[in-house]
């Protein structure tokens, strides 16, 4: 009787997986995502019962999940989730434009690479928060002074990331696309955007990660009428640790959705589906 490889058994059991259909794998794909967060809520639950603290500073989870729950028939958090996605996504599209742009043409062109290099990198030692009170200055308490700052940190964020990447694609790629006619445009279109298109997507992804948190920060600290950080903040100041624990929740559990839908299936629809990276 022959003995069956390892490697191979649990290459086996993954092509089954996909075999499956697309049902199957989100279920597992659901199952994996959703069990440890699960489990954690329970534990969280166990630990405020039974350990004694005072609900203010340890609430259980059913506390936490009423708070959400009165908010949402006071109509308030879809104002606050509405608001903050607002101001996620302006400064997400405008910082990733400038960004993707700017990073292409440090890695394409070697006399920009140089000129701006050396504020790119001082720029990028300047963490976002940093900027506030500079952002405060300049636009006041306003939305203005928030969304600048998260344009600031999602530009240099891609920036870096793309110029990574188009200095990573490799030098035969460009002569063949040279040689089948891809000249100015045609040649950043049809050969170092894609080539460089998984560091970019990285880029994406990691300026949304610290656009989402550093956004929370900044509601907290400008006056904004709406938004899930004043939400936060607000419950803080009235004492009610569950809205202030059901206001983290939320906000991790929009990010979770942000990282895991739309920017997974980007880089499914794209990097994976061209085989430009492993699933």
């Amino acid at each position: 009787m022959t003995a069956i490889d390892p490697d191979r058994r649990m290459a086996s059991a993954h092509e089954e997986i996909k075999i499956g259909g697309g049902f199957k794998a989100g279920l597992v794909n659901f199952t994996f995502l959703a069990a440890p967060i699960i489990a954690i809520l329970l534990l969280w639950e166990a630990v405020a019962r039974l350990s004694g603290m005072p609900a203010a500073l340890l609430p259980p989870v059913t506390m936490i999940f009423a708070a959400v729950i009165r908010l949402t028939e006071q109509g308030l958090l879809f104002g606050d989730v509405a608001s903050s996605l607002a101001r996620l996504f302006v400064s997400v599209i405008v910082g990733s434009v400038v960004g993707t742009a700017a990073g292409v043409v440090m890695g394409y062109f070697r006399f920009w690479e140089k000129t701006l290099s050396g504020p790119l990198n001082f720029l990028l030692a300047i963490p976002g928060t940093a900027m506030f009170p500079l952002s405060m200055i300049w636009f006041g308490l306003t939305e203005m002074a928030i969304i600048s700052i998260l344009i600031y940190e999602v530009a240099l964020t891609v920036t870096l990331n793309t110029w990574t990447g188009v200095k990573s694609v490799d030098n035969s790629l460009i002569r063949a696309g040279r040689a089948f006619g891809a000249n100015g445009i045609s040649l950043f279109w049809r050969v170092l955007i894609p080539g460089a298109l998984p560091s970019i997507i990285t880029g994406y992804r990691q300026a949304f990660s610290r656009c989402w948190r550093i956004l929370i920060v900044a509601e907290m600290l400008v006056s904004v009428t709406s938004g899930l950080g004043y939400r936060i903040y607000w419950g803080r100041e009235y004492f009610n640790s569950d809205v202030v624990y059901g206001g983290l929740l939320v906000v991790g559990i929009i990010g979770l959705l942000i990282e895991r839908v739309l920017l997974r299936g980007l880089e499914m629809a794209t990097i994976e589906r061209w085989g430009t990276v492993r699933e």
